[in-house]
């Protein structure tokens, strides 16, 4: 991805609030790689049509990323458009462009900024996840807080209460993780006080070994004892259970060239486990398609065919080199293709 929205915060003040939004852009991205690269952002900001503001900003860049902060003065109860455009100078040609709609309600008592918390992915050895708010308050009172957290396993609120003074508030709590499992979670913050509600959300994933959630690393193994029947299975038994341990023996006898840094049967897998991850997973599952991506790498040619006698969608892999060819059938519609048997193949030729 050519740029990065990093941080994209809200800090409220008295009658307007500041906008920051933090990007970076990522040398190894770009459409043109030289060892210079000449490029112009340019953001315009429009309400009710008109531009309020807008700026251009040049960059030389030398290294690998850089990274950089826009701070915009914004008032409460305004619809605003953020037009971000990223100019390459050496071919005077556009190469990133987008847009945001940002609006921000006020009330009588307090105003919210965004969520801040110390990071977004948890390990399975952290106990703590710390999280901060700012808050705008013309109150000296009490307000409740709850937290919702979620996933598809898990639900848990939790009340906190803080005393606000008047003026500007950040508000820092911690939260236990250490009862959460391996899974990417969705947290809801509500404030309350008297009839006021004010919510914010947020998102976080614990995760283990490789820095995956449970339902990854299911997915993983599911992969692994695909292509290597019941091998891996082998090094958990013998590590008992202990992941780390049995993935790092498992690729330690799998590697062609055990005397360089490199272990190449470990990068293919990899490389194309991740982009069937990307590509073809069903609920969350791989698919038929996805296991003979990970066993065969990518087919010589694909044919598609949409529209036929059987009203049936299907798609044919080429593996020429290999002399094999699969059949997919979309049998109700839904995008989701099963493989078919290898004698359908000249029924849908």
């Amino acid at each position: 991805m050519l740029i990065n929205f990093i941080d994209f915060e809200r800090i409220p003040k008295e009658h307007n609030y500041i906008l920051n939004i933090n990007y970076e852009i990522r040398k190894q991205a770009l459409l043109t790689i030289r060892d210079t690269g000449l490029y112009s952002i340019r953001y315009d900001v429009f309400s009710k049509g008109k531009i309020v503001k807008s700026e251009v900003l040049n960059y030389k860049l030398f290294e690998e990323y850089i990274k950089n902060t826009i701070s915009l003065n914004l008032d409460y109860n305004k619809k605003y458009k953020i037009s971000f455009k990223i100019l390459d100078l050496n071919s005077n040609s556009y190469i990133y462009d987008t847009s945001l709609d940002i609006e921000q309600k006020s009330n009588p008592y307090i105003l919210t900024g965004s969520v801040k918390i110390d990071k977004k992915n948890y390990d399975e050895n952290d106990t703590i996840l710390k999280v901060s708010i700012p808050i705008y308050s013309n109150i000296e009172d009490t307000i409740k807080l709850n937290l919702r957290v979620e996933s598809n396993s898990f639900i848990e609120n939790k009340l906190y209460k803080f005393y606000l003074t008047k003026g500007e508030n950040v508000i820092n709590f911690s939260y236990d993780i250490r009862k959460l499992r391996l899974d990417n979670y969705e947290a809801q913050l509500e404030i309350s006080y008297k009839k006021t509600k004010l919510l914010e959300k947020f998102k976080f994933s614990k995760t283990g070994m490789l820095g995956m959630t449970k339902l990854e690393i299911e997915n993983v193994i599911f992969a692994l004892n695909y292509l290597y029947p019941n091998e891996f299975m082998k090094y958990l038994k013998k590590n008992d259970n202990d992941l780390k341990k049995a993935w790092d023996e498992f690729w330690q006898e799998k590697d062609p060239t055990p005397n360089t840094p490199l272990n190449e049967e470990k990068e293919k897998f990899l490389e194309r486990y991740s982009y069937v991850i990307k590509n073809y997973t069903r609920n969350n599952k791989i698919n038929a398609m996805g296991l003979i991506y990970l066993k065969y790498g990518p087919p010589d040619y694909i044919e598609k065919n949409e529209i036929n006698t059987y009203n049936r969608p299907y798609q044919i892999w080429y593996y020429e080199s290999l002399g094999l060819r699969f059949v997919f059938v979309d049998k109700f519609g839904t995008g989701d293709y099963e493989l078919a048997p290898i004698n359908w193949f000249n029924d849908f030729r």
